[in-house]
């Protein structure tokens, strides 16, 4: 959702200027980086634009210990608005992951994750609702298996998730908890034979119960396990020779319920430096 519709003429031009300003300055400070960060998902919405800054350390001498950590932003259009990539401010994400890698190809991870997402009505002229804002506590883990065929790497994952969301003032029903299940296959190509050049292909499903509430004490409870949403990543990824460090730009397809399916377009950019400690 949203944070405020961007009224005023000059309100615009401060957020775009400012996420200029941040994209400028994370391409100045790379280290080397290793991880993508795919946009999250965001409902009510046509077109949406995400940047994340990320750190991955070693926590061992032999990397089977791994930290992660990321902060994001992003922007998004209008529900029923022109495909606009910064009308509307849309989700701050800090993220923390610590990995262990089992054997060659198994790893399992935990994470917690803390977000802010700003909320627009559906309707013209899009104002910001009540409340303005949704804040949410998530913690989830990863299972993951990894593979190479030829010179394709594969990685495929579970993930899941307990969600508990903050609505201060809601009126009606609106969701309290989530369990949330998330099946992951993704796949490397190298483009070429120095391995500078990569496109990144994944394909996501996930699958949620919610614990509904409501300022009536006599409603509200867990609902059943439903399909969410399904997104479509293609990524490319540039490993410059001899600087330390790749970065990735990519699109994301997110199709939200069935019957009929909700498309919504993501385009982002991910940095994540290696080992800077």
């Amino acid at each position: 959702m949203g944070l405020f519709r961007i009224i005023h003429p000059g309100t615009g031009v401060n957020y775009l200027a400012t996420y200029i300003f941040c994209l400028l300055l994370s391409l100045m400070m790379v280290g080397r980086l290793f991880a993508q960060i795919s946009p999250p998902g965001l409902s009510d919405t046509r077109l949406a634009s995400w940047m994340a800054i990320g750190l991955e350390q070693s926590l061992s001498e032999h990397p089977s210990w791994q930290s992660f950590s990321y902060i994001g932003y992003g922007f998004m259009s209008n529900a029923g608005g022109p495909y606009h990539l910064f009308e509307n401010p849309s989700m701050l994400i800090i993220n923390q992951e610590f990995k262990k890698k089992l054997t060659a190809h198994f790893s399992l991870t935990g994470a917690m994750s803390y977000r802010r997402q700003y909320r627009y009505a559906d309707d013209r002229p899009y104002h910001r609702t009540e409340p303005p804002v949704k804040t949410e506590l998530r913690t989830y883990g990863k299972f993951a298996y990894n593979w190479t065929t030829d010179k394709i790497k594969w990685n495929i994952d579970f993930r899941p998730e307990f969600r508990k969301f903050f609505l201060t003032g809601m009126q009606g029903l609106w969701p309290d908890k989530a369990l949330r299940a998330r099946f992951k296959l993704k796949s490397t190509l190298p483009l070429t034979d120095r391995l500078n050049h990569f496109l990144i292909l994944s394909a996501e499903s996930l699958f949620q119960s919610e614990k509904m509430v409501s300022d009536e004490p006599s409603q509200g409870d867990w609902t059943g396990f439903f399909y969410d949403d399904s997104r479509f990543c293609i990524y490319y990824r540039y490993v410059p020779e001899g600087w330390p460090f790749y970065a990735e730009i990519g699109y994301m397809n997110n199709l939200a319920g069935k019957s009929p399916a909700i498309a919504m377009h993501h385009i982002g950019l991910d940095l994540v430096f290696k080992n800077v400690f």
